[in-house]
């Protein structure tokens, strides 16, 4: 994962400090996808164990504070789709990317499996 977000241009350090002025402390993005379709599911703010506020996860028009929304969610999103791109392949993954303030680390857990069922089974 690089340091800056390719969507948004926000750095690293830049995405940890609008966490904390949300006064969060870790973002937590799951996502799923394979088979050329996938992305994040949910994007949610926590503090502790309490999560404080759940981001959009689909960018459209708004005010200023939805447009705000959008550029953090996207990049938070942004490891998911620098890891898999557009999710081409014959895959399933689920998973979750962790943006933790405390160590100012971005995380990536994933369980990913590939199942193939070739034609010659059939025949």
């Amino acid at each position: 994962m690089s340091e800056s977000t390719e969507k948004t241009g926000m750095t690293r350090p830049e995405v940890f400090a609008e966490l904390a002025s949300r006064g969060a402390d870790r973002a937590v993005v799951s996502f799923s996808g394979g088979n050329d379709e996938g992305g994040p599911d949910s994007i949610a703010l926590q503090k502790g164990d309490e999560e404080i506020r759940t981001l959009p996860t689909w960018t459209g028009e708004g005010d200023t504070a939805a447009k705000a929304d959008a550029q953090l969610a996207d990049a938070l999103s942004d490891p998911i789709f620098e890891e898999y791109g557009t999710f081409a392949g014959d895959f399933d993954v689920t998973g979750e990317v962790i943006w933790d303030l405390d160590g100012e680390t971005v995380a990536m857990v994933r369980d990913e499996r590939s199942e193939y069922e070739h034609l010659e089974d059939y025949i």
